[in-house]
C-alpha cells in the first residue's frame, strides 16, 4: 500500500533539509565490523528507510 503526501514548495524543502541532515547523521554513525577473517565490513547506508526516502527526494527535486 502506498501513501501520498502533499507539501507546498517550502514544506519540501523544510522536510529535504531535515532529511539531508538525518542521512547526514547516519553516514557519521555508520557501525564498522570486523569479520571472522579480519575484514571490515562498514555498515550500509542504503539499509535506512531514510536514505531511500531522500533519495527519492532528491529525484523529485530534479538533483535541489
Amino acid at each position: 500500500m502506498a501513501r501520498t503526501l502533499h507539501l507546498t514548495n517550502e514544506q519540501f524543502e523544510v522536510l529535504f533539509d531535515i532529511m539531508r541532515d538525518t542521512v547526514e547523521y547516519l553516514e557519521s554513525d555508520l557501525v564498522t565490523t570486523e569479520d571472522e577473517n579480519g575484514n571490515e565490513i562498514r555498515e550500509d547506508i542504503c539499509d535506512y528507510e531514510a536514505h531511500k526516502i531522500y533519495q527519492q527526494m532528491i529525484r523529485m527535486s530534479g538533483g535541489f
